[in-house]
């Protein structure tokens, strides 16, 4: 068909069930830079300060500071969630290359019969 390519598609087991720990790793780091940075901010109190100009910044600094640390936590599981697929992919991939070598096999034992 015009357009694809000759090329097949494989995968090596090995490289992605190496790869799948550097999303974990970066998951984690990220969930504990998030954890860090909450403690630091915890730490500073409220430190915008309490004339009108201060009292404006926290109105909506408290809320967006809240919902963008949410957000990078989320981001962070889903890194971590990566290695997870990658190794459910490798798991089904390795399972689907054994299946079809043993119907190779299958084949080839009823060629010879």
């Amino acid at each position: 068909m015009p357009g694809e390519s000759s090329q097949s598609l494989t995968f090596d087991l090995t490289d992605l069930y190496m790869t799948a720990p550097a999303f974990s790793r970066a998951g984690g780091s990220i969930a504990d830079t998030v954890s860090q940075v909450q403690s630091q901010l915890q730490g500073m109190g409220a430190f915008w300060g309490n004339d009108a100009p201060g009292q404006k910044f926290a109105s909506f600094y408290v809320h967006s500071a809240d919902a963008l640390l949410q957000q990078i936590s989320v981001f962070a599981g889903a890194v971590e969630g990566i290695a997870d697929a990658i190794n459910r992919m490798a798991d089904n991939y390795g399972i689907s290359e054994e299946a079809n070598v043993n119907k190779m096999r299958a084949l080839e034992q009823e060629e010879m019969q």
